[in-house]
């Protein structure tokens, strides 16, 4: 009877955790009005091409050769079902709507092969749902809602074919998919490349993951990964570059440390909490000197290559040029008033977020590798440093917000690794961060 009872808890608590994903949806879609709102922020360039699909139909034209930074796995599943739900610019954002809610299900899925169970996974969801720009985003038509979607998958995908993962309730070790498991990942690695080429930090990140836990077998993981890889460079040849020729001024290959600089500095509301973890109970673990390690760099950057948070006027694809925009942006440049402490609020950022990347790195290689909750923990961690560490090897535009598409699970860490006063300080940090950014997004005027 024991544990027929547990496990009614536990379906009451995924039941909980489905309908919170789905009623936060439903009323920021109703409440905000942005269902029947004019376009906003990026939605007047992504939109283009999927009208296009759905009025002019399908050609090699509408479908390949259109002018966007995103790739026709975003493109052509937005027409394909933008058309079911209307044709118009509201049954798009219904789509993001849609693949939001659904993100709640492999995050639940991660979350029970993480050992997450009762009320933590509805604080994993509601973590998951805080995530910067998570919210705002499942209301419009942009690039990451459906990423994000893919990329939980593809985690996913690691840790079932992995396997070998221990719960307290479990006598025996799950075992593993040694076969299916590379190749369902390298399907879904395919899908998320030829949305955007932000997937190859995950692609990195779950064979480094792997690679700590089987060494030298870790290679169809390895080899799931060139295969998926190889298969983008068609489209890369058709537009001569990341994204098609319109564009290519505004994102393409290049060397700059300064977008190090920024996103390292845009860490510290992601893993700001691990740092404070790391100095109160792990400070003298195996890998404590990760922490110092990344404050050095942190502090190396601010002095010699730092950003230029001012904004143009007029977006002119036609000139080179970078740009930093997002939450650390804003409050760096309020609190400074773009002057000298504007630069110094920047670099001390950029210095904790760093110390604090390379803390949550020092707390997730201590965890067992052959767990779920481990190789979970490995894999975020190599999929920030990965992330941040190619904005090095280009130019272009850099927003807080490409740093979500490599913290998907990032909340189901925050349930297990933190205590509990602390987890509910961060996501009431995250709550302040969201509810800011929900207002200027949905509720004001186009920007």
């Amino acid at each position: 009877m024991g544990t027929l009872s547990d496990q009614a808890r536990e379906r009451f608590w995924i039941i909980g955790s489905l309908l919170l994903i789905l009623l936060t949806a439903l009323f920021l879609r109703y409440a905000s009005g942005i269902s029947g709102a004019g376009p906003r922020f990026d939605e007047k360039y992504i939109t283009i091409p999927m009208f296009e699909l759905m009025e002019s139909g399908w050609s090699v034209e509408t479908a390949i050769d259109y002018e966007e930074t995103k790739g026709p796995a975003l493109i052509w599943p937005y027409a394909l079902l933008g058309n079911w739900f209307g044709g118009d610019l509201a049954g798009l954002r219904q789509v993001s709507c849609l693949l939001f809610v659904l993100s709640g299900i492999p995050l639940l899925l991660l979350s029970l092969r993480c050992g997450v169970t009762g009320v933590n996974l509805l604080l994993a969801m509601l973590g998951f749902m805080l995530l910067p720009y998570e919210l705002v985003l499942s209301q419009l038509v942009m690039g990451e809602v459906s990423f994000v979607f893919g990329a939980l998958f593809l985690v996913l995908s690691v840790l079932w074919g992995v396997g070998g993962f221990r719960r307290s309730d479990a006598l025996q070790p799950e075992r593993g998919h040694p076969v299916a498991g590379p190749i369902v990942y390298c399907l879904l690695l395919f899908v998320l490349l030829h949305s955007r080429v932000h997937a190859v930090a995950l692609a990195g990140a779950a064979c480094l993951a792997v690679w700590q836990l089987s060494g030298i077998r870790s290679w169809p993981w390895w080899l799931a990964s060139i295969v998926a890889g190889l298969l983008r460079i068609p489209l890369w040849v058709r537009w001569g570059g990341l994204v098609s020729p319109e564009y290519q001024n505004l994102h393409g290959l290049g060397f700059r440390l300064e977008s190090l600089t920024y996103l390292g500095a845009a860490l510290v509301p992601l893993v700001g909490v691990f740092l404070i973890v790391f100095l109160w109970r792990y400070r003298y673990c195996r890998w404590w000197f990760l922490a110092p390690l990344g404050a050095l760099l942190g502090l190396g950057l601010a002095l010699v290559a730092m950003p230029d948070l001012s904004i143009p006027e007029v977006l002119d694809t036609t000139v080179q040029h970078d740009r930093y925009q997002g939450v650390l942006a804003t409050a760096v440049l309020l609190a400074g008033g773009g002057g000298q402490l504007t630069v110094l609020l920047l670099g001390f950022a950029c210095v904790i977020g760093l110390a604090s990347l390379g803390a949550f790195a020092a707390l997730a290689f201590e965890l067992p590798p052959d767990e779920g909750l481990g190789l979970l923990a490995r894999l975020q961690v190599w999929a920030l440093i990965i992330g941040c560490g190619l904005y090095m090897l280009t130019r272009g535009f850099v927003f807080d917000r490409f740093l979500l598409v490599w913290a998907v699970a990032l909340s189901i860490l925050w349930c297990r690794l933190l205590p509990r006063w602390l987890l509910g300080m961060q996501l009431l940090a995250m709550l302040v961060i969201a509810g800011r950014l929900v207002g200027v997004w949905l509720w004001q005027s186009p920007a």
